[in-house]
């Protein structure tokens, strides 16, 4: 068993390499014709090797995080913390817990090493980054303990209603995941605040034209706030989030800065899009039956005694099962995201569809999008596959495409 999990660990971690090395196969491809205007020649060079540059620390610390993977299942780095832990307690919990956080704590590590490297040096070389290390530290903190919060929480809850309800926990928390994706949703926005700040959009021309926009697309606000995004990097972005009372709008203060209040608003009209065409809803049945599939291969694979016997453990170990789970989900993972990311991106023509008819111009959603490509030199050659497996949103050629092709 032990040879077939590392096996499947291996296959994902090769499967990745190759989408890289597909990414990696488009380094001199021809621009298509509709974006040969965002960069001139020169910053058509630093895009490239940005990109090279991005590939191949994203190669390098892919090696790491897999060496040290194989390592933790290879030397049952969890059998002997457990067998730490019950030296000194009993309890189940801290037991999940300790088992839970030693592998994060080393991920964490790693996590914040890689982080270091691709923020202060590729970042910075390419002028992306403004972010002092205190922020990045304090960030990277806030980030963790969040992750911890919510990740421990839900563990400790798995392992309570575990003790109540036996292998028919899996059932039940199928339901409490739906729930906690929509506590998630809900709570977005504060969630947002823990790592930025958010002040109210000051009384102006951008503020009316945005209340403007609302009330032609019959979309409530709640509240329009400026994001101190360039205290971290220049990169450019906005959103809509939360649903109620937490509804929010947030603007990059970079975007402010390097956009026309015409371009926000196209990209506004954009997220809003999302909201009013009811893009999150539509994803609800494909997220359940991807959910469903998880669930009922957490049920085998955690409730297995031969997973767990064959790193050290006596009998099935339920918070190892999970972690067992993670890896052994990853090929399923990228089956059940093929599907995903085509409706995403359709949902992204629509969205850019909604902001050129609701705009001022037709061309304002096109010239922001061009623009938010050419400040963060993003990718306008990526390869089909990589766009079929991996892409949420589809490459800026088609977008710009589609939109004159239905105007």
């Amino acid at each position: 068993m032990k040879i077939v999990i590392i096996g499947i660990f291996l296959a994902a971690m090769a499967f990745g390499f190759f989408l890289q090395y597909l990414t990696y196969s488009r380094r001199n491809a021809e621009l298509p014709e509709n974006v040969r205007d965002v960069f001139d020649e020169e910053t058509y060079k630093r895009n490239q090797a940005y990109k090279m540059e991005k590939l191949r620390f994203s190669i390098i610390s892919g090696i790491i995080g897999m060496v040290v993977t194989l390592a933790i299942l290879l030397l049952n780095v969890h059998h002997m913390v457990y067998g730490v832990i019950t030296a000194h307690t009993g309890n189940i919990y801290i037991m999940g817990l300790v088992v839970f956080l030693v592998p994060m704590v080393v991920a964490g590590v790693i996590g914040m090493v890689v982080g270091i490297y691709d923020t202060f040096v590729i970042e910075a070389k390419f002028g992306f980054n403004k972010s002092t290390a205190a922020t990045y530290v304090i960030d990277f903190m806030k980030m963790t303990l969040m992750i911890a919060i919510l990740g421990g929480g839900l563990l400790m809850l798995f392992l309570l209603m575990y003790g109540w309800l036996g292998d028919l926990v899996f059932l039940a928390f199928f339901f409490v995941l739906i729930a906690f994706q929509l506590f998630i949703s809900f709570i977005s926005p504060l969630l947002i605040r823990v790592i930025y700040k958010l002040t109210p959009l000051e009384d102006g021309e951008l503020k009316e034209k945005i209340k403007a926009l609302a009330d032609k697309t019959g979309y409530k606000l709640k509240g329009i706030y400026m994001v101190d995004a360039s205290k971290r990097s220049t990169k450019l972005n906005a959103f809509a989030t939360g649903f109620g009372k937490t509804k929010t709008i947030g603007l990059f203060d970079t975007l402010v800065e390097k956009m026309t209040a015409d371009e926000i608003i196209a990209v506004l009209a954009h997220e809003i899009g999302h909201i009013k065409l009811r893009h999150i809803l539509k994803r609800v049945p494909l997220s359940l039956i991807s959910l469903a599939i998880m669930t009922l291969a957490a049920y085998f694979v955690v409730t297995m005694p031969q997973v767990s016997q064959a790193f050290g453990f006596a009998d099935a170990n339920v918070v190892f099962g999970v972690y067992v789970l993670f890896i052994m989900l990853s090929p399923i993972d990228r089956i059940l995201d093929i599907p995903g990311n085509a409706l995403s991106r359709k949902h992204e023509y629509e969205a850019d569809a909604f902001a050129r008819d609701f705009s001022s111009s037709q061309t304002d959603i096109a010239e922001a999008l061009k623009k938010m490509y050419k400040e963060d030199l993003g990718n306008l050659t990526p390869h089909p596959f990589v766009v079929m497996m991996e892409y949420t949103h589809p490459p800026l050629h088609q977008r710009l495409a589609a939109l004159q092709k239905d105007s």
